[in-house]
């Protein structure tokens, strides 16, 4: 038997849903698609109010699937430890409702897992998203720079964290308060540093890929740089390892975010008191920003050419770079205000 058929599945693949309609089919084509094949699928539906379950009713028989319907939003930490509590697997493989496997990721993912070295094993976004629009490609290669550049990271992502049930389960599972579960969604994170603290390896090998379903528009793409530099800003804070170099809040682009605010600084100080010497400051910070960089606009250029590395740069030094700071920015007003002042998440 195969699939959520299987009556002993060694896997467990658990998918918190919310707004899915549009996304989970072909995620769940996908994963039936796998070499593997000794899976069961847990759905959670966290309220959606769109016609997830409808859709989700609609593919059952075709991609059998145990369903767990949520009567009200409780946020991605609740939805995934509901779906393990209910998993028969020795192994959960986690993933978002608009991440695609490919077809050997989860048999990538067990044997990586049986191997024993790592306690949890995750893989990164593809170079090359479901959606074919500059920014959801651009999202993609960058997230897959930053997330294959070391294969012992500091965290495992969600969008694909495979881990033995017994150890989810003798770490308590993802964290469901309102910060860390729900609002800031890092539940994935946190756990990862508390597998490391206790002394264990995270492994991500290059081998490991998921398709992301991003979407992305202009707006959509600052929405989410926007949300995603504000909650990792409080969080970092809150640890106290803001300037780690941890996968998408990279060095490279913090190296960015710096240079470039500072070389705004320094060019209209120039222009408001006609000090151009200035420009020399401003020219060699660029020069450091693209050399750091380099190895991230390589990957642009040699994944799409010069064309779009072009666009690329334009949008990653000279606007990408600014929505990030104002994100930080209202993250450090926010972990000020509410973690130091209001202790709310002491």
């Amino acid at each position: 038997m195969t699939g959520s058929q299987a009556p002993s599945p060694l896997v467990s693949v658990l998918i918190p849903v919310y707004n899915g309609a549009l996304t989970m089919p072909p995620v769940l084509e996908a994963l039936y698609r796998s070499t593997y094949t000794n899976f069961e699928v847990v759905v959670v539906n966290d309220c959606s109010p769109d016609n997830s379950l409808e859709v989700l009713a609609s593919l059952a028989e075709r991609y059998p699937h145990r369903l767990i319907d949520f009567k009200e939003n409780q946020g991605v930490s609740k939805a995934r430890n509901a779906a393990a509590r209910e998993a028969r697997g020795e192994i959960i493989l986690f993933i978002d409702s608009d991440c695609i496997v490919l077809p050997d990721t989860i048999a990538l993912c067990v044997e990586r897992l049986q191997e024993g070295e790592c306690i949890s094993v995750g893989g990164a976004y593809t170079l090359d998203p479901w959606d074919k629009d500059f920014f959801s490609i651009f999202q993609s290669i960058y997230i897959h720079h930053a997330e294959t550049k070391v294969e012992h990271p500091d965290y495992i992502a969600t969008h694909c964290m495979a881990i033995r049930k017994e150890t989810f389960d003798e770490f308590g599972g993802f964290l469901e308060d309102y910060f860390i579960g729900q609002e800031a969604s890092v539940e994935d994170v946190e756990l990862s540093h508390r597998l490391i603290e206790a002394g264990h390896k995270l492994c991500r090998p290059r081998e490991i890929m998921v398709q992301h379903m991003f979407r992305f528009d202009l707006k959509r793409s600052v929405k989410n740089a926007i949300k995603k530099s504000k909650y990792w800003t409080m969080y970092s804070l809150f640890k106290g390892d803001l300037m780690n170099d941890s996968g998408a809040a990279s060095y490279e682009l913090k190296v960015n975010v710096f240079s470039q605010c500072l070389n705004l600084a320094l060019v209209a100080t120039a222009a408001m008191t006609g000090s151009w010497w200035l420009l020399v400051p401003v020219a060699l910070l660029y020069a450091l920003n693209v050399a750091v960089s380099f190895r991230l606009l390589s990957l642009f250029q040699r994944e799409r050419g010069t064309l779009f590395l072009l666009k690329a740069m334009a949008y990653y030094q000279f606007f990408y770079c600014f929505v990030v700071a104002y994100g930080s920015a209202m993250g450090m007003l926010k972990y000020i205000w509410e973690v130091k002042l209001l202790k709310r998440y002491a």
